[in-house]
């Protein structure tokens, strides 16, 4: 009997091996992109604070263009300063009681679950509140998800404070819906 070494030895069963792999991999890598990279800027701007600089901000959408409950849409805000989640959830109740945005209960549910997602923020921070086409709201911090609401009124409540027409600075307002 003659036995013959075949000829495509160890790495012709490894190949198929590393072909799986290497898909593998690559689903994943594209499958943990983070949506709001497929978006277009539409502007930016920055707030500030008496002479204190809070963060940047930069609004994302599908065309470029802001478009009121078009989604998916981005808002990126990039920390100036440290700020403790208290702080934000604060200014966030506030800002929702001023602008008269959803019931007492509903801005009590939403904190309740914006403070089991949200961290202090140090400078240099990057918190991303991105909106899907259906309204649901998911945060990424650092890139890294932190968790969904899926409530569209709390989608459209969230982003309303940098948004609407008698936010807290009109300026920046202007700046991040593309208009002079």
């Amino acid at each position: 009997m003659n036995w013959k070494t075949p000829t495509i030895g160890i790495w012709g069963g490894i190949s198929p091996l590393l072909a799986a792999l290497t898909l593998l991999i690559a689903t994943t890598v594209q499958a943990s992109a983070a949506p709001w990279q497929q978006l277009r800027p539409v502007g930016q701007g920055e707030m500030n604070w008496l002479w204190f600089k809070l963060y940047d901000a930069t609004l994302y959408s599908q065309s470029g263009r802001y478009k009121l409950g078009q989604y998916p849409q981005a808002l990126i805000l990039t920390y100036a300063r440290s700020i403790e989640r208290e702080d934000l959830l604060s200014a966030t109740a506030a800002e929702w009681q001023r602008l008269g945005l959803g019931t007492d209960v509903e801005r009590q549910r939403w904190l309740g679950q914006l403070a089991a997602l949200w961290p202090d923020v140090q400078a240099g921070d990057q918190l991303t509140f991105y909106v899907d086409k259906g309204g649901a709201g998911h945060f990424w911090w650092q890139e890294k998800p932190l968790g969904t609401l899926a409530d569209p009124q709390f989608s459209a409540a969230f982003l309303a404070i940098w948004l609407v027409d008698n936010s807290r600075d009109p300026a920046l307002t202007r700046r991040l819906r593309g208009q002079p």
